[in-house]
């Protein structure tokens, strides 16, 4: 009996290390293909500030949709936004140390990385969307891309938010005297610092997550903003007069961190242009229906809102003309050359 139990151990040891070893190849371990599937699979981790019911955000949703459609699942985007993340002071440095793959920064964000883009916040440089379009998709946008040659990050397209227009605390803005003296929040830009200096008004720096809060706190008495911001952040509680003057555009540049890049393969970078292409045109539609719907909703508000005439728009335009003349000092000089040379050609302008 002892005998009998002492070679059955012996056997089903020599069985289990030849298990161990491979001896018996002949018996398949059952294979999992999800587990194949999950470890291809790519994550873009994309961080934003703004809400999802904006322009901004509702296009990193449609992005993340292409991109996860084409790619049959294998390129996933994974949406942050609201400065859930990160705020708009430290997503750049996020995406270059590629703690997130892609952010969508406004060009005052990048004006101290990409001095050219300085031209894009230029005031009453473009009048219609249909001229934002042009500009943001044609070959002048391959231009301006070409402009971020950094080895940490890289510009893969613009996308747009719309027209932005003033909001106040104490007044509506209609002359331009009204800016006297006003704390007005400025992007941290040296086009937006001067567009307000030069209507006598004290440009006031404040982090697009901070901002209601510095409202409160007095910090500022007025801001530029898009109608859709003003409307997913409600920031009309607490500024009260809006005044549609459509004065400069707000914008982003899609960014993507370089070496996350050069990881992919070509047919992975392909899907994603593709897709970020498809977006860019579908953004531009999107973003207006969206600040003409929002608008509505202020309206019905009962928000005091004054649209400028078309004079008082030019007599906004010439006072804010010393910016132009700080731009033909700055490499953005020549770009707003082509720009204003593009319109021209297209009989747009």
């Amino acid at each position: 009996m002892y005998i009998t139990t002492a070679i059955a151990i012996i056997v089903g040891l020599a069985i289990y290390i030849g298990f161990q070893q491979g001896l018996f190849q002949n018996e398949k371990i059952p294979y999992d293909t999800e587990q194949e599937g999950l470890s291809e699979q790519i994550t873009i981790h994309f961080s934003h500030v703004v809400a999802e019911d904006t322009p901004k955000g509702q296009a990193a949703m449609k992005f993340a949709q292409l991109v996860a459609e084409r790619s049959h699942n294998k390129i996933r985007v994974e949406i942050s936004p609201n400065a859930l993340l990160y705020n708009d002071e430290t997503e750049l440095a996020a995406v270059k140390d590629n703690k997130v793959q892609m952010i969508a920064p406004s060009f005052s964000k990048m004006t101290k990385e990409v001095p050219a883009w300085e031209v894009l916040d230029l005031p009453y440089l473009f009048h219609t969307t249909d001229e934002v379009q042009k500009v943001f998709t044609g070959e002048m946008a391959d231009d301006l891309l070409a402009e971020l040659n950094n080895k940490q990050i890289k510009a893969l397209g613009f996308w747009q938010n719309g027209f932005k227009q003033m909001l106040s605390e104490q007044k509506q803005i209609i002359q331009v005297n009204d800016f006297h003296g006003l704390k007005v929040r400025a992007m941290p830009s040296d086009v937006l610092t001067k567009q307000f200096q030069s209507v006598q008004a004290i440009p006031i720096n404040s982090s697009f997550d901070e901002l209601f809060t510095d409202m409160n706190n007095k910090k500022m008495d007025a801001m530029e903003n898009t109608i859709s911001n003003i409307y997913s952040k409600r920031f009309y509680d607490r500024e009260k007069y809006l005044t549609l003057s459509d004065h400069g555009i707000l914008a982003y540049s899609v960014i993507i961190n370089q070496s996350f890049w050069q990881s992919l393969s070509t047919a992975d970078q392909h899907i994603i242009q593709e897709a970020l292409a498809e977006t860019t045109k579908w953004n531009f539609k999107n973003a207006q229906k969206m600040n003409s719907l929002d608008l509505e909703k202020l309206e019905s508000n009962d928000l005091p809102i004054y649209h400028l005439s078309n004079k008082e728009k030019e007599r906004w335009a010439k006072a804010f003309q010393p910016v132009y003349k700080y731009i033909e000092s700055t490499p953005a000089q020549s770009y707003l050359t082509k720009i204003q040379t593009v319109l021209q050609q297209k009989n747009i302008q």
